[in-house]
Order: C-alpha cells, then sequence, then structure tokens
C-alpha cells in the first residue's frame, strides 16, 4: 500500500517566507524614511570645522572649496600646520579678504571660532565680524560698540553679536587692515539651515535627478570631509549614507 502523497509544503512556504522577507524590508526602510523625514525640522547640531583632515604641505595651500560643508572658494584663507606643534592644522588669511560663504547661496547659523595671533612679539590686533544674508548687510562690527574684536597670541573664541541667518560670513580690519597678516583661525562653528524643500539640494523648487545626482557625488563622506554637504546629510548624523539616499528617494518628485 502506498504512502499518501506528502503535501509539498517546501515549495508552497518559501515564496512566502520571501514575500514576508521584502514586506520586512519595505517596513524598515518605510521607518527610516518616517525617522528621516521627522529629523528635517530639529534645529541640526553645531558643525565645528578643525581642518585636521586636510594635509599640511611644505607651503600653505587654498582652503578646497566646499571643505566643512562651506564655500571658500571667494576667500584668501590657507591652511598650514603649526610649526611649534606638528600635526595641528589651522587657517591664515593671504590677504584681508576673509569672506566664507554657504554653498550655492545656502543660509546658515555662525556660531565663531578660534582666532589668535602667529607672532611672538606685537601679537595684538583687533577686526570685526561682517555678515550678510541675501545680498543685504546685517551685520557690521564697527557699528557695534561691543563689535571690535580684540585678539593676541592665545586662541580665544570670537563670535559676532548676532544670531540669525546669513550665507556671507567676512572680516574688516581697521588702523590700516594689516592685522589680517597674523591671524590665525581653527574650530569654525557653524549650523547648516534646512532648505524650505528638504532634500532639494539646488534650491531649483524640486527634489528632482540632480539633487540625487547631487546626494551620490558625497555618498561616504562624513563632516570634515571636504566633499561633505550638510545638505545632503538628511537625518543630520554627521555622514551621508543609505539613510539620507532613502530619504531623498521618499521625497524624489516633490515640489516647494
Amino acid at each position: 500500500m502506498r504512502n499518501p502523497p506528502v503535501s509539498p509544503v517546501v515549495s508552497r512556504t518559501a515564496p512566502q517566507a520571501l514575500q514576508g522577507t521584502r514586506s520586512l524590508r519595505r517596513v524598515s526602510l518605510f521607518a527610516g524614511c518616517v525617522m528621516i523625514l521627522s529629523s528635517m525640522s530639529v534645529t541640526a547640531d553645531v558643525v565645528v570645522v578643525d581642518f585636521q583632515d586636510l594635509t599640511p604641505q611644505t607651503l600653505f595651500q587654498p582652503v578646497p572649496d566646499s571643505y566643512g560643508g562651506l564655500s571658500w572658494a571667494n576667500s584668501s584663507w590657507f591652511y598650514g600646520e603649526l610649526a611649534s606643534e606638528p600635526g595641528q592644522i589651522y587657517v591664515a588669511l593671504g590677504s584681508a579678504n576673509a569672506a566664507i560663504l554657504g554653498i550655492n547661496g545656502n543660509d546658515f547659523f555662525f556660531d565663531g571660532a578660534d582666532y589668535w595671533s602667529r607672532r611672538a612679539a606685537d601679537a595684538n590686533g583687533d577686526f570685526y565680524f561682517v555678515l550678510y544674508h541675501d545680498g543685504q548687510l546685517v551685520y557690521d562690527g564697527r557699528n557695534d560698540q561691543a563689535g571690535r574684536q580684540r585678539f593676541d597670541g592665545a586662541p580665544q573664541h570670537f563670535a559676532p553679536n548676532y544670531t540669525g541667518p546669513v550665507d556671507l560670513v567676512a572680516l574688516a580690519f581697521d588702523g590700516g587692515g594689516d592685522d589680517w597678516d597674523h591671524l590665525a583661525m581653527d574650530n569654525l562653528q557653524y549650523r547648516i539651515i534646512a532648505p524650505p524643500c528638504p532634500g532639494d539640494l539646488d534650491g531649483n523648487g524640486q527634489v528632482d535627478l540632480a539633487d540625487l545626482a547631487g546626494v551620490l557625488a558625497v555618498f561616504g563622506s562624513i563632516n570634515g570631509d571636504a566633499n561633505y554637504l550638510p545638505a545632503a546629510d538628511l537625518d543630520s548624523d554627521q555622514d551621508v549614507d543609505l539613510a539620507d539616499l532613502a530619504g531623498l528617494l521618499a521625497l524624489f518628485g516633490t515640489t516647494c
């Protein structure tokens, strides 16, 4: 007598198990996107630009544009190594032009930086913060009784008496304007302001292929890398990873 046929349990449950795995992946991806979208309304952490990942050369070199999520191309900031402390990188000016801009005109909150003199003698100097937003002057330290920033040979943290959004930070020098030639800076601090349309990296009013390309171009970067772009770090966890890519894909096609 033959045994009754065995039901092909495996052939039925394998597709079901696969379907369950796919569903779990979809749920995980959805949860990740929800987490990113909810975090976009939270103010990003302070970004500290300490220049330590730049490789010092024999001569000072221009700070790479887009380094630390800011635009340096229109400034005269150069990076180098402290002679008294090898391995400690800082920046100094090659002219009085100290302008630092938001990439693509992006707004940010400027929280100051550490400044000091590179001179061993006659190390005293001063400067004034000059801030712009959308082409308009929003703060000029020269018009503020407390706006004069006096520095010496010891690093001190200076910040402007202004807390609003800016897209350009400059410095002004008086007394002949020659204090720029011994001013040093390190540990610049700022906070990125999320764009009105999250995921719209280029600010054209929609999340499209150009924005996707923007995220892919800086994929894998972390805060401090020359190509790190805070606007591409959608969940503000200091790196551009799969979660940010998933977040942008979830927003793809949206307009504002």
